[in-house]
Order: structure tokens, then C-alpha cells, then sequence
């Protein structure tokens, strides 16, 4: 009785453990300028079976948002990486040579912290993150970064692999009125030049 028990309850178990092979792997929550309608979410399926999304949901802010597919397909092969963004029209100015799976949803991530989840059709979390302003991103250019167990700051790279280490954030833009120019030294004063006399 013991051992059919047990197998009964390993098949039963099965399929939880297969759902849970997709992750968030990337957050740009915070971009330089404007975030209106820019920001956006990454998703890896780092299982060895592809991933149906119809019905899944990006929870955020107490809301299940609804997803719908712009490009690609909505099954998620092993290994495969989907967006979802907050406005795709956006997005895609921002990244015009993006060619993989893209959703549209409708969101505002915070810039300071936030929990954000993607749910399966019965709304049950396959993976949920809080992330934290303190991890960087910080309209800087760069994303939040899912590499191993630890999350980095480093240059997005929707819909593919992550970064393995951080990234310098770009320089900060010159100071006001420089316009990235190099400033001279004043001109000398007429009592600092010597006044040449003909000979």
C-alpha cells in the first residue's frame, strides 16, 4: 500500500514542479527619462519542456493583468525567453531590433520597491519577485538582472540571455552649460601680458 501511495503521490506532484521552471529573469522598471509606458518584464522557461502561457498573468501592483500576444508565439519553447511590456508600440521604438515573443499588458512598476509575480491560468504563482531600488537600475540605462540566484544591475538585453556580472553605468551627461565640451582657461589679463617692444 505504502509504495503505490507514494508513486500516486510523486504523479500528483509532477506537474507542480514542471510549472515551476519559469522565471522572472529581468526588470526594467526605472529607465532614464520618461518610464511612461517604456518599462517592462522579462520571462525565461529555464525547464527542458515548452510553456503554454494562454490565460497566465502578470501580478503587479494587487492586479492580475491580462497578457496579449504581439509577436512570437505563446508557447515558450525550454529554454526561451518572452517579454511582456507595458506599452509594445514603445517598446519597440526603444528596442526596434527586438524579434522574439512579445506580450502586451498594462502595468506601472514602482521605482523604489515592488512584489511581481507571473501567475499560471489557475493563478497560482510560478515565480515571484520584491525587487528593490538598493539593487540599482536607477535610471541609469540598466535593468535588473536575474544571473544564477543573485539579481545584478547591468545593459538590458530583452529577450536574451542575461549578464553574468554588472555593468559601469554609463557616464553621467556633462555639467550644465558644457555641453560636452572642454572649457579653456580664461584669457590672460592685459596686466599678466608682457608688452614686447620693437627693437
Amino acid at each position: 500500500m505504502f509504495p503505490r501511495l507514494f508513486f500516486l503521490i510523486l504523479f500528483t506532484l509532477a506537474p507542480l514542479g514542471a510549472s515551476a521552471q519559469v522565471n522572472i529573469s529581468e526588470i526594467m522598471y526605472d529607465l532614464s527619462g520618461s518610464d511612461a509606458g517604456r518599462e517592462w518584464i522579462e520571462i525565461h522557461n529555464n525547464g527542458g519542456s515548452s510553456i503554454d502561457l494562454s490565460g497566465w498573468k502578470f501580478f503587479e501592483g494587487g492586479t492580475n493583468h491580462g497578457l496579449t500576444i504581439v509577436s512570437g508565439d505563446g508557447t515558450v519553447p525550454a529554454g526561451g525567453y518572452v517579454v511582456i511590456a507595458d506599452d509594445t508600440g514603445k517598446f519597440l521604438l526603444d528596442w526596434p531590433g527586438f524579434s522574439g515573443t512579445l506580450f502586451d499588458s498594462s502595468f506601472s512598476l514602482s521605482n523604489t520597491t515592488e512584489t511581481i509575480s507571473v501567475r499560471d491560468a489557475e493563478l497560482v504563482d510560478q515565480d515571484s519577485v520584491t525587487y528593490t531600488s538598493e539593487w540599482g537600475g536607477v535610471g541609469d540605462g540598466n535593468s535588473l538582472q536575474k544571473s544564477g540566484s543573485a539579481w545584478l544591475s547591468a545593459v538590458p538585453t530583452p529577450g536574451s540571455a542575461n549578464a553574468t556580472s554588472g555593468s559601469t553605468p554609463p557616464p553621467p551627461p556633462p555639467p550644465s552649460g558644457t555641453s560636452g565640451t572642454t572649457q579653456l582657461p580664461p584669457p590672460p589679463s592685459s596686466a599678466e601680458v608682457s608688452s614686447i617692444t620693437p627693437q
